[in-house]
């Protein structure tokens, strides 16, 4: 079963949908190893493209609905995609930025006067590819990740074993389908024959009411929406909830403790990144002394803790022991988490040379990630490496919105890092040094960066310095920044 807003869809009417949804596409010449982007926001339509897809062994390419015009377009020409499903209004300000693809309704229909897709003009996918979900890299630039069939299929089963989901399930969850953990999310409830609740954004009260009235057992989210279910006055959880699934960031015993008090059910946390067909970790709900942990490694999936090679690396306050002559540190000591296992991508597209920074020739993914794995194999984050910013959920990479602030023509320097926010976590800040003669407002660069980038990347607020603090190497300092916050500042709307 599947729920899209007000619209029920029965397990066999849905494989009628995708059954039909894949014939039309083939006869417009997509097949295998076919990239297809996959450009709507959460809903039925999604769903169904996204099966069909996977009939035809194509390669979906998952794209943030509420992304700008220039980010689909830089992964659109990044790939090569043969086709792209994107709703109107997106279609007429895509129309001569993608000229070489064929723009696709929501329902799969070519409009009119546009062509249908050549066999073999594009690209293709590397064998076995099932998505290639771009992410941001630390250089600023999107980069594309495969993730294989047996990586993705993997991950929705060890998700759904963890969570012991059957048919008597019904999992609801606001999550955005184009990032992998909602599609996790969507893979480990279709897969096991529960049914999903999917809501097009997440809202408090209608996540409540679509949990009492679909009677929800399991909740799949971000701390973030767990804190405003918590907030929100009339916040009455039904009864049918057994579970709340939580990742994307580190929630906090208080509020692992406060939902349970108020659920009585228990709150999970996992990890996993795009790198990973799904998560790596996740808490069982019978787990003793859970909270505050990402729980034990899943199904095939392999971890260690080595110490970190380069100085820009070290996190202050964290001191990384001395290893064993392969880097592996003793168990309870911290150091760079690494996964090895089926989950773990092959590569990047295209990037041989991201690709064998990030891999190394063993198999084993570095994440970027300090972690702790305790000696009964529990995992607990205890800082990042990278310099991502987990804004609500969503990855924000300072580069990628360095960039874009520096189009600006009043900015002659800026630096991005995340500051404290008690309901999303963390926030994007940027510091930013005018040109001379220049005071540029918050809302100037703002509405810049609203025209490059999706409305999760955007900074929440604005500080213009005279300059920026620098390492010893001559590198931005990102971490003095935070307490660097004296100056002109404003505050994002």
């Amino acid at each position: 079963m599947l729920v899209c807003g007000d619209r029920t869809v029965s397990r066999a009417e849905l494989t009628a949908l995708a059954d039909g949804r894949a014939a039309r596409l083939a006869a417009c010449g997509i097949g295998q190893g076919d990239l297809v982007g996959l450009c709507l926001p959460n809903g039925c339509e999604w769903v169904v493209t996204y099966l069909a897809l996977a009939r035809l062994q194509a390669c979906c390419v998952p794209l943030n609905a509420a992304s700008a015009v220039a980010e689909i377009v830089h992964v659109v020409r990044d790939c090569g995609m043969r086709a792209l499903f994107v709703s109107a209004d997106r279609a007429e300000a895509l129309e001569e930025r993608c000229a070489d693809q064929v723009l696709l309704c929501p329902d799969g229909t070519v409009p009119r006067n546009r062509r249908a897709p050549e066999r073999g003009s594009r690209q293709a996918a590397p064998a076995g590819a099932a998505c290639l979900a771009y992410t941001s890299g630390t250089t600023g630039s999107p980069k594309g990740v495969v993730q294989t069939w047996r990586a993705v299929r993997a991950g929705g089963s060890n998700l759904a074993g963890r969570l012991r989901l059957g048919p008597r399930d019904r999992v609801v969850t606001a999550l955005p389908l184009a990032h992998t953990y909602g599609t996790n999310v969507m893979n480990a409830a279709l897969g096991s024959g529960a049914g999903l609740i999917l809501l097009e954004r997440f809202d408090v009260a209608t996540m409540l009411e679509r949990s009492a009235r679909h009677a929800a057992t399991v909740m799949a989210g971000v701390p973030t929406m767990y804190r405003r279910l918590l907030a929100h006055p009339d916040g009455r959880m039904p009864r049918s909830l057994r579970c709340g699934l939580s990742a994307g960031q580190c929630a906090g015993e208080d509020l692992a403790m406060a939902w349970e008090e108020r659920t009585g059910a228990p709150y999970v946390e996992g990890w996993g990144m795009t790198e990973l067909g799904g998560m790596a970790t996740l808490a069982a709900p019978e787990l003793p002394g859970r909270h505050g942990t990402a729980g034990t490694a899943l199904p095939g999936v392999r971890l260690r803790v080595v110490t970190s090679q380069a100085p820009e690396h070290e996190v202050p306050g964290v001191r990384l022991r001395a290893a064993a002559s392969d880097g592996v540190v003793p168990a309870g000591e911290p150091g760079e988490l690494q996964v090895h296992g089926p989950i773990v991508t092959p590569g990047y597209w295209n990037s041989p040379r991201q690709t064998a920074a990030a891999i190394g020739a063993d198999g084993w993914l570095r994440t970027g990630d300090v972690g702790v794995i305790t000696h009964d194999g529990r995992v607990r984050i205890v800082d990042r490496i990278k310099d991502v910013v987990l804004c609500g959920g969503y990855s924000v990479f300072p580069a990628e919105l360095e960039r874009a602030i520096r189009g600006h023509p009043a900015v002659r320097d800026v630096a991005v890092a995340g500051l404290p926010d008690p309901i999303l976590g963390e926030i994007p800040c940027a510091w930013v040094v005018p040109e001379p003669g220049s005071v540029p407002t918050s809302e100037e660069i703002i509405g810049h960066c609203r025209t490059l980038l999706a409305t999760h990347k955007l900074p929440r607020r604005v500080v213009l310095v005279t300059g920026l603090p620098v390492t010893a190497n001559g590198k931005v300092d990102r971490r003095a920044l935070t307490s660097t916050t004296s100056g002109r500042q404003s505050a994002c709307p």
